[in-house]
């Protein structure tokens, strides 16, 4: 008997700033991941220096949105980073799965790619 991947997910490179200027071109990219049918999306915030609150609170509709489709965002954002700490002074971390590297978000994915 073999075993078939059951999970899939998609690492999503987030833009180095993300604001209300460009806030949902940027998401646009999540809501495209969500449609294709992967199980899990990871939002990689790693080479972001710069989010505005207004557009990390967004993060939580852009969540509801993935639930919808029967997805589930994972957010990578390092501790040490501005993001990180702003999404800490926010308050963020009991509403969404963050992460602090891709391999944690991933780690129990069984097969990864990038867009």
């Amino acid at each position: 008997m073999t075993l078939q991947p059951t999970v899939r997910s998609v690492v999503v490179p987030m833009a180095a700033e993300i604001d209300l200027t460009n806030r949902e071109q940027v998401y646009d990219r999540l809501y495209a991941a969500f449609v294709s049918g992967v199980a899990v999306v990871i939002a990689d915030f790693s080479a972001t220096r710069f989010c505005d609150s207004a557009s990390l609170r967004h993060l939580i509709a852009v969540q509801q949105r993935a639930a919808a489709h029967g997805c589930q965002l994972r957010l990578v954002i390092p501790a040490d980073s501005l993001v990180g700490r702003l999404a800490d002074l926010l308050g963020l971390a009991s509403q969404l799965l963050i992460y602090r590297s891709v391999g944690q978000a991933s780690g129990h994915c069984l097969l990864s790619s990038a867009i």
